[in-house]
């Protein structure tokens, strides 16, 4: 019985449970010094994810930073994820003209669950250091909520769904 349980163990740790075969050997411990983002790109990068996909599930929240780093990557866009996640007015302005609802939405932007911080930090690490592996959102640029018909959509190629976001791309 013990061979057996060790066996599964083992087969557990080297084949990983649930996970993408692109995120298997990505560490899920910050070590600043193997990050290719400053900490404020990377802080950035984590609060996006937080504030907009806080309810999401894994490939939810791995769609908002594949978009977010998408951003950086298209001409349309700053060339930072902090220049990204920031442009538009801030909070009081013209909600409608942000990129990201939650930076001008009004609302505290105070991180009230530390487990949901984690694990956007930890998805955060997985999207930057898996960057030239799959991106679930086809290069998607643009998403929105299901429940919401936005304006901005015309013109845009429909991708795919992660959670309860909509993905779309030029």
């Amino acid at each position: 019985m013990r061979v057996f349980v060790t066996l599964c163990a083992l087969f557990l740790i080297f084949v990983g449970i649930g996970v993408p075969s692109e995120y298997k050997y990505i560490p899920n411990v910050y070590n600043p010094s193997a990050t290719p983002l400053p900490e404020e790109e990377l802080e950035c990068l984590i609060q996006n994810i937080y504030f907009e996909a806080s309810t999401q599930n894994e490939y939810g929240k791995i769609g908002v930073a594949q978009v977010t780093l998408n951003r950086v990557d298209s001409p349309d866009f700053p060339n930072t994820i902090c220049g990204v996640v920031h442009q538009g007015p801030r909070a009081g302005k013209n909600p409608r003209l942000c990129q990201f609802s939650w930076h001008c939405d009004g609302k505290s932007d105070r991180i009230r669950s530390r487990s949901v911080y984690e694990e956007s930090r930890r998805i955060a690490l997985r999207v930057v250091f898996s960057r030239s592996k799959k991106d679930y959102t086809q290069g998607a640029t643009h998403y929105h909520a299901v429940y919401v018909k936005p304006w901005w959509v015309k013109g845009l190629t429909r991708t795919i769904q992660l959670g309860d976001h909509i993905f779309y791309r030029k």
